[in-house]
């Protein structure tokens, strides 16, 4: 379970129980915001990664034993070396190395190199399991294997300028590093008559940490995954995303954790689910939404649920910086931009350019402090997370990466495929929330050691600071000069 913050007055910064999303009231001084996690083994496994074989020349000499820190090989009752236990082999090789035999073969299993896909990667999907299972950040001790440079989010690395400052070494620092997050519309200025406040107050909702759970692909799992889904952001007192159609009364005792998706063209049909939620949001899919249409539809939500506040989201890429600018002047509170996952792996590029468009559009309209920017699309591991809030965004809104953690193959468009192995029956319900819960509590564990190289004790003030972050094509441009 999660606990609250409180500053020394003892007034909750977040609304929610442990658990239930329930307002706390208490009397105790500041709590730092923490999430319990514990193993969530899964009934769904990945292939091993490694294979290895142990030859009939092997004269039992022990050798392997001795070299592995993992505790692959073991010596069995009978006094020889049992079967390798796969599952722990990180493909150091010092067995192979030390075995004067030349008995024993690690290689690579083809079964894990066929799962995923060119972005979901093989090692990604394993990360993501690992961390749904064990909460812990994933280290291997073998070093870093992988490209050093690549496109979208991978084209850029973090400047760790303060990495040996102790009192801010992230998870294990003496100070506190906030990942508190304001979601919501800051007025420009404020407006006193005499002592007294006039202008309209913050509509502002803070939640713990940058991070929402997305919408999932339609499956035979609808009720039960969204339950999980509601539960998991009740304990990590964040929010769930919903589709509107697909709320149903047992979802009732976590109303406040939950953002309802309504179509643009829907607003009517849904006016109980509007009263009843601290935010909503209207999806306007491809289309190009004018101001006034914008405004239009704030004035149909407003005389529903005058304090509401309302995001907009957006998918056509050619018209997010002015359907994000319009929103803005219409007097929207925050601003999805998503950028479909299968567009991603084609072009790893587009989530980047996205969010820097629209961050850029705003700060050149001087409005990009009056909303925020929730991004979606491609956050397929934790480094992502800190990435998006650098281009701009104030939050991230996680889909498919929390869908692999419970068995999902990475399936595109509206719904799971029918081969598609995740499923969450009820009796899952809550194995499957703390799988979801133990993944952001890792993603929020590697932020935090991300913005102690930095030497930040906020995530607020990583938002938008480019500056944090060594572009690679900028650089090899500096160095080698534009190769066009």
């Amino acid at each position: 379970m999660s606990n609250i913050e409180k500053d020394t007055e003892g007034h909750s910064y977040f609304g929610g129980d442990l658990g239930e999303g329930k307002l706390v009231h208490s009397n105790s001084q500041f709590e730092r915001y923490h999430v319990e996690t514990r193993e969530a083994p899964w009934r769904i496994r990945l292939p091993k990664k490694f294979r290895i074989s142990i030859y009939n020349n092997c004269v039992n000499i022990q050798e392997c034993v001795q070299a592995c820190i993992y505790n692959v090989h073991r010596v069995g009752e009978d006094g020889r070396i049992t079967d390798p236990v796969e599952d722990l082999c990180r493909g150091c090789h010092c067995c192979t190395l030390s075995c004067p035999k030349g008995a024993i073969c690690v290689e690579l299993n083809p079964e894990f190199q066929r799962l995923g896909n060119t972005y979901f990667t093989p090692e990604r999907m394993e990360n993501i399991f690992f961390e749904a299972e064990t909460g812990r950040i994933p280290v291997s001790g073998a070093g870093y294997g992988g490209v050093f440079a690549g496109k979208g989010f991978d084209g850029f690395w973090f400047d760790f300028s303060e990495i040996v400052r102790p009192t801010r070494d992230g998870i294990h620092g003496r100070e506190y590093i906030s990942t508190t997050v304001d979601l919501g519309r800051k007025p420009p200025r404020l407006v006193f008559e005499g002592s007294r406040l006039v202008s309209e107050p913050p509509r502002t909702i803070e939640i713990p940490i940058p991070m929402i759970l997305d919408a999932p692909l339609s499956s035979p799992s609808d009720r039960s995954l969204a339950l999980a889904l509601a539960r998991a952001a009740s304990i990590l007192h964040t929010f769930s995303i919903l589709k509107a159609e697909d709320y149903f009364d047992g979802l009732s005792p976590y109303a406040s954790n939950l953002m309802p998706r309504i179509p643009s063209s829907k607003i009517i049909e849904f006016p109980k689910l509007i009263k009843s939620s601290r935010i909503i949001e209207l999806d306007y899919q491809e289309e190009k939404a004018s101001e006034e249409r914008i405004r239009e539809d704030l004035k149909q939500v407003r005389r529903i649920n005058p304090s509401v506040i309302v995001c907009t989201k957006f998918s056509n890429i050619d018209e997010l910086a002015e359907n994000a600018e319009n929103s803005a002047r219409a007097g929207v509170e925050i601003i999805h931009i998503h950028i479909d996952d299968c567009i991603v792996e084609q072009d790893p590029d587009t989530i980047v350019e996205a969010i820097r468009s629209v961050h850029t559009r705003l700060v050149e309209k001087r409005m990009r402090d009056e909303v925020s920017i929730i991004s979606s699309g491609g956050i397929a591991e934790a480094a992502h997370v800190p990435k998006s809030v650098i281009l701009g965004a104030d939050a991230v809104a996680i889909g498919l990466a929390y869908q692999i953690a419970l068995g999902c193959r990475f399936c595109y468009g509206d719904k799971h495929r029918d081969d598609c192995p995740m499923r969450v029956e009820d009796a899952d319900i809550n194995l499957a929330s703390q799988r979801i819960v133990n993944l952001v509590n890792a993603w929020r564990d590697q932020l935090l050691e991300v913005l102690g190289g930095m030497g930040l004790r906020e995530v607020r003030r990583l938002r938008g600071e480019l500056g944090r972050a060594i572009f690679y094509r900028e650089l090899e441009e500096k160095v080698y000069g534009d190769s066009e």
